[in-house]
């Protein structure tokens, strides 16, 4: 009796190891690795177990409680009608930065190896891109994303995710980040707050606002172009829980990971644009950086995790100033964060003392260009990567001291003149927002943000008519606040041996849409008591392409002091002799610290850098 019952569950083994599902025509079809060759997809080939054993959950889901679709039939046409799955986005030729079905360009497995994070990114050779009526491939996108919009799509994740994680689905469609909220806020450039910024405005259903206020034709395509690529930031179940880019399987799911949070396996989306490729003091850096040789932060080589500050709350998260991420640091570094928290320094960010060399943008325009293989007036114009040898520091709306990188940033073919602004800080106020109902948003959503939720800051330099063409100009200096890349901190000279804070920018700026061949330039940025000013503007040898005028990228070259701020006092408190005093204090103590035979004493050395009076009490409860 017993040898049968064996027996028995030997032939029940296969199906379990089928997800419960042994007679599904998906399992049937994907399971035959030799139909799927002979159809001509052999990516598409999938074994049973292997899938079962990635997916983890005992053989559930099933395959159509992710795809959708028919796993009643055998026909193929009947089996895909509904089912869900990754699509391309393509430019040029008959595309305009639209869905493109994988089979156009041949099917690949996304399953890149050796962190190569554009491997599932299809790469076709010229003659596959003609017949398929394309320039190229930009991006690879997950099925719980709408194919018209490029936006997560609610009602998707309800009926696939939701099916097993209801109340994670529903607490993230109705979250900050499930409807992009703070990014659809923005409405014009011209706006007083939240005030023109670096991504600019929402282009999704502002149609007409951003129309009135243009003053070349502006359409309603032009306006789509560029709406799918803001919806390409609205991240979904699958960028942050799908490990593909591990390489160990194409069903692998987990928690949220440092480079699920980069966009792994999607080149630059999600925070590795904001962050390392605008910012320029990101997380990860290395390959998702530009320039790509920026000083990897202490906290990625110690592998600490993003989620590990940035805690979910409910499927909210902890952003850029929330207070689950500022209290993070006590979980490592209690005793420093007291000894900050009783020194003279108690109103400094850890950041602004923890973050020296800064990347990525150095100047950014909003002009004419190209966007998704369109012609368009609002062209983002971002490619001046480079470095800037320190951030300057400012006062937030709270009174703390925080490292910002202040840079020049314009939007062309404007209509309204605005007026000069003094420092202010990103503020969102209370207003209601139109919900995308065809992919399962709410007819409306309400957002607002304070000034210190974020700590970015601007100033608005007004209008300018100066321009050989595009109209009129609006004018705005960006201050993104730095956050990331911490490691050994600035010297103290550097911040109290002047009233002025001076920091050198270089880049080179390389886009082939704009410029026939890379230019290359270097500004120096002061800050002080008679305000902000961009200084020494250098440049090589600027050839634009034949569509495109310089005026249209680098406005700078017509009017190079444009940024230049007066009656904002930017210094740095200077007192040379208590300086110089605390400087030889510190210096004492350290080398009488290097006596100590017990040479136990490394955190009263990092304590001392932060609070000496604190130290000496530390140093003296050892002696005793």
């Amino acid at each position: 009796m017993v040898q049968r019952l064996c027996f028995l569950l030997i032939l029940l083994l296969p199906t379990l190891s089928f997800g419960y599902n042994a007679d599904s025509t998906c399992v049937r079809c994907h399971g035959d690795e030799i139909q799927m060759t002979s159809l001509g997809a052999p990516a598409l080939y999938l074994d049973p177990q292997t899938v079962d054993d990635e997916v983890n959950m005992g053989g559930m889901p099933t395959c159509v409680d992710c795809h959708q679709g028919d796993n009643t039939t055998l026909d193929k046409d009947a089996a895909h009608q509904g089912v869900l799955k990754p699509f391309l986005m393509a430019v040029g030729g008959a595309y305009k930065g639209e869905t493109m079905d994988r089979q156009q360009v041949g099917i690949t497995a996304l399953e890149p190896q050796d962190r190569d994070f554009d491997a599932m990114i299809p790469k076709p050779d010229k003659a596959t891109l003609k017949q398929a009526k394309a320039g190229k491939i930009l991006g690879v996108y997950y099925h719980d994303r709408d194919p018209q919009t490029f936006a997560y799509a609610p009602e998707v994740a309800r009926a696939t995710c939701g099916k097993c994680h209801d109340d994670e689905v529903t607490a993230y469609n109705s979250s900050t980040k499930g409807l992009l909220k703070h990014q659809r806020a923005f409405r014009t450039f011209s706006e007083d707050l939240p005030g023109p910024q670096n991504c600019g405005p929402w282009f999704g259903d502002n149609y007409e606002a951003l129309a009135s206020e243009c003053a070349v034709p502006f359409d309603a395509a032009q306006n789509n172009a560029s709406a799918r690529q803001c919806s390409k930031c609205h991240a979904g179940c699958n960028d942050c829980h799908y490990h593909a880019y591990k390489g160990q399987g194409r069903h692998r799911f987990g928690p949220p990971e440092a480079p699920s949070c980069y966009g792994g396996g999607r080149a630059s989306l999600c925070h590795a644009g904001p962050m390392d490729r605008r910012r320029g003091a990101g997380y990860m850096r290395g390959e998702y950086a530009f320039p790509s040789d920026l000083p990897v932060g202490v906290h990625v080589q110690n592998g600490v995790d993003c989620i590990d500050c940035h805690q979910i709350d409910n499927h909210q998260f902890g952003h850029l100033a929330s207070d689950s991420a500022r209290n993070s640091c006590q979980q490592c570094h209690e005793q420093i964060v007291a000894a900050v928290a009783q020194s003279s320094h108690s109103n400094v960010d850890c950041s602004a003392c923890h973050v020296q060399t800064v990347g990525a943008y150095q100047f950014t325009f909003w002009g004419p260009g190209v966007v998704a293989g369109v012609e368009t007036p609002f062209t983002k114009h971002k490619e001046y990567y480079g470095t800037r040898s320190l951030p300057t520091l400012i006062k937030n709306a709270a009174g703390s001291w925080i490292p910002v990188k202040p840079y020049p940033m314009a939007a062309l073919n404007q209509t309204k003149d605005v007026a000069p602004t003094d420092l202010k800080f990103r503020a969102i106020p209370q207003r209601t927002i139109k919900g995308d109902t065809s992919i399962g948003e709410p007819e409306t959503f309400a957002i607002a943000r304070e000034q210190t939720d974020v700590n970015d800051a601007f100033i608005v330099n007004g209008t300018r008519n100066d321009l050989p063409h595009n109209n009129k100009a609006l004018l705005w200096i960006q201050m993104d606040k730095m956050s990331h890349a911490l490691g050994q901190a600035r010297t103290c000279d550097s911040c109290h041996t002047s009233h002025a804070q001076v920091a050198e920018s270089s880049y080179t700026y390389a886009n082939n849409k704009d410029v026939q061949q890379p230019f290359t330039g270097s500004y120096t940025i002061v800050a002080d008591t008679d305000g902000m000013r961009f200084e020494n503007m250098k440049t090589s040898t600027i050839v634009p392409t034949a569509k495109r005028q310089i005026a249209d990228f680098a406005p700078f070259i017509t009017f190079p002091e444009g940024w230049n701020v007066k009656g904002i006092d930017f210094s740095i408190p200077f007192r040379p002799q208590e300086v110089a005093t605390a400087t030889t204090e510190l210096e004492k103590f350290l080398a009488e610290l290097d006596k100590v035979e017990d040479r136990d004493v490394e955190m009263i050395r990092v304590v001392a850098w932060h609070n000496l009076e604190m130290a000496r009490v530390m140093l003296m409860e050892k002696k005793d």
